[in-house]
């Protein structure tokens, strides 16, 4: 079998291209693709390639021998994928904020993965709900998906679970490798709000070096502040301060980030002992109960609010607010 790379699918990585093109067949798990790239089962115009190897168009891969197409895989239907059937275009409209014909950006909701995993391999993740979208909009539009088997619109980074924010997925290669590029660069400005323990100063700016440890006790990585790390910055500003009899005296803040480090918003707050609000991990345990047994909130209270960059096709800046949810607007009302 051969399959023809397109302008969609070239100038990536040959093992990245892979792992898209087999993400229809859930059988084929990340390391048979590298073992068989290694053994040269999958050459790319009859060639033997490494996976750094750099598709262009019109190249051909090779399929040398028939791993993928012993059974028709797409026929085993997994719990999520009846999940999956179930959705309706509307279900998905709900979280679109903007859509163009490059990108699609979301307002995610706390709770949802991006991407699945061995924890949450059955749970609808917002992988689930952008391909639905494209494939049932494309349906009623009677548009043909000519991207199918080279790429699909993915999103340009990951979000912890329990965060809310703004998510943009790519509808096309280039906008993807933009938008990993300004990620790089650091020339996007994003804006959080953030609900901290304690009566937070007016102004601070957190400048600490992180680094990620992994712990084996609770089979999870986290960050530690540690001055060989790398270096991250994080600006807080007070704009509330809120008292609750139970919880006693909590802070509303406005978080801007220049660098983007795993975590990076809760360890830095937590180091100053202002922590998130039911952050398991950096936060307080007792703190948290209270918050559960008084309000029924039982997630980190973080969200992304603002997202912004100049635009690579108008050369405008482009700007995208998210609605904060029910639980923080319970948090914000509550008398100060």
């Amino acid at each position: 079998m051969q399959v023809i790379i397109d302008e969609a699918g070239a100038d990536q990585r040959f093992d990245r291209f892979m792992r898209k093109y087999c993400k229809i067949y859930p059988e084929v798990k990340l390391g048979d693709i590298y073992l068989w790239i290694r053994k040269w089962e999958i050459k790319v115009n009859w060639k033997k390639v490494k996976e750094e190897y750099r598709v262009k168009i019109w190249d051909k891969v090779v399929f040398m021998q028939d791993h993928l197409w012993k059974k028709d895989l797409r026929t085993l239907i997994s719990p999520k994928d009846k999940k999956i059937k179930k959705l309706e275009i509307e279900d998905v409209q709900k979280m679109i904020i903007y859509e163009d014909k490059n990108r699609i950006v979301f307002d995610k909701p706390a709770w949802v993965i991006i991407h699945p995993s061995d924890k949450h391999w059955n749970d609808l993740c917002m992988n689930d709900y952008l391909e639905t979208y494209v494939n049932l909009k494309c349906e009623m539009w009677n548009v043909k998906l000519d991207w199918v088997e080279t790429f699909k619109p993915s999103f340009g980074y990951r979000l912890d679970k329990d965060t809310s924010w703004v998510l943009i997925a790519a509808k096309n290669y280039p906008a993807l490798q933009y938008i990993n590029e300004i990620i790089r660069e650091r020339q996007i400005e994003k804006k959080y709000l953030a609900i901290v323990v304690g009566d937070f100063p007016k102004h601070m700016i957190i400048d600490k070096s992180l680094e990620k440890i992994y712990d084996k006790k609770f089979d999870r990585s986290h960050m530690v502040v540690d001055r060989s790390g790398l270096k991250a910055q994080t600006e807080c500003r007070n704009r509330k301060i809120i008292y609750h009899p139970d919880l006693w005296e909590i802070s509303l803040l406005e978080v801007k980030i220049d660098t983007w480090r795993m975590h990076q918003i809760r360890i830095h707050l937590s180091s100053e002992w202002y922590p998130v609000l039911w952050d398991i991990i950096y936060g307080n345990p007792a703190v948290n109960r209270k918050l559960y047994k008084h309000l029924n909130i039982n997630r980190q209270l973080l969200h992304c609010r603002k997202y912004s960059f100049v635009d690579m096709w108008s050369q405008k800046r482009k700007e995208f607010v998210a609605n904060v949810s029910s639980d923080f607007e319970k948090i914000i009302e509550l008398k100060h």
